[in-house]
C-alpha cells in the first residue's frame, strides 16, 4: 500500500512538471489539471499488444496506429497500417487533423512508453479523445507477439488460449520461422517497410 502511494506521489509530481513544459497551442482550450490527472491515474488508456495485435489481424477499420518511433526505425519495422507522426508534429496541422480524426481510436506506441505518455500527456491536455497508449510499445510487442510462445507448468485453459493466438499472431506476420526478441534501435542502412518478415536483428531499445 505504501509503495502504492509513492508511485502516485511521484505520477503526481510528474504530471504537475509536465504541466509547465508541454507546449503551449494557439486557440485551443486546455483541460482542467485536475482532470487530466484523473485520466493519468486511470488506467484505461493502455490497451495490449494482444488487444492491438488482435484489431491489426482483423483490420479493424477503427483503429488508428500512430509510430512515434524515429522515421529510420519505422522505415526499419512498422506495425501494417500504422502512421509515423514526428513527436513535435503532434500539435501541427497534420497532427491535429490525424488525431481529431473522428471514429477513431488513436493508440499511441514507441519503444517503450515514455514517449507515448508524453504524446498522451499532450494531446490529452487538449481533450483529444480516443487517445490510448499500446502498453509496452514495440520492445513489449515483439517480446510477446514475436517470441516463441511456449507453456510452463500446468496452464489453465485461458493460458493456452492466449500463447495459442500469440503463436497465430506471430505466424501471420513472420511466418512459421522461428523468431526472437529484437528491439527496435536506429539503423545505419535504409530498408523498405516490412509487414510479414522478421525484423533484423539489432540490440538494446529505445523510448
Amino acid at each position: 500500500m505504501e509503495r502504492k502511494y509513492t508511485l502516485l506521489a511521484i505520477l503526481v509530481i510528474v504530471l504537475a512538471l509536465g504541466l509547465v513544459v508541454l507546449p503551449k497551442s494557439n486557440g485551443r482550450k486546455e483541460i482542467d489539471p485536475k482532470v487530466l490527472l484523473d485520466g493519468v491515474v486511470e488506467r484505461s488508456r493502455f490497451l495490449s499488444v494482444d488487444q492491438v495485435t488482435h484489431r491489426i489481424i482483423e483490420n479493424d477499420p477503427s483503429l488508428e496506429l500512430i509510430d512515434l518511433r524515429p522515421a529510420d526505425q519505422f522505415k526499419t519495422f512498422a506495425l501494417p497500417g500504422s502512421i509515423n507522426l514526428n513527436p513535435d508534429s503532434l500539435l501541427s496541422p497534420y497532427g491535429s487533423e490525424l488525431l481529431g480524426e473522428p471514429g477513431k481510436d488513436k493508440v499511441l506506441y514507441g519503444n517503450s512508453d515514455l514517449i507515448a505518455e508524453k504524446a498522451w500527456l499532450v494531446c490529452s491536455r487538449y481533450s483529444i479523445n480516443r487517445l490510448y497508449i499500446m502498453k509496452g510499445g514495440m520492445n513489449e510487442w515483439f517480446t510477446t507477439i514475436i517470441k516463441v510462445q511456449q507453456a510452463t507448468g500446468t496452464p489453465s485453459t485461458t493460458d493456452l488460449d492466449l500463447i495459442s493466438f500469440r503463436n497465430a499472431a506471430r505466424q501471420f506476420f513472420v511466418g512459421s520461422g522461428t523468431a526472437t526478441h529484437t528491439p527496435i534501435v536506429p539503423v545505419q542502412k535504409e530498408k523498405a517497410p516490412l509487414i510479414r518478415k522478421a525484423p533484423s536483428s539489432s540490440a538494446g531499445g529505445g523510448c
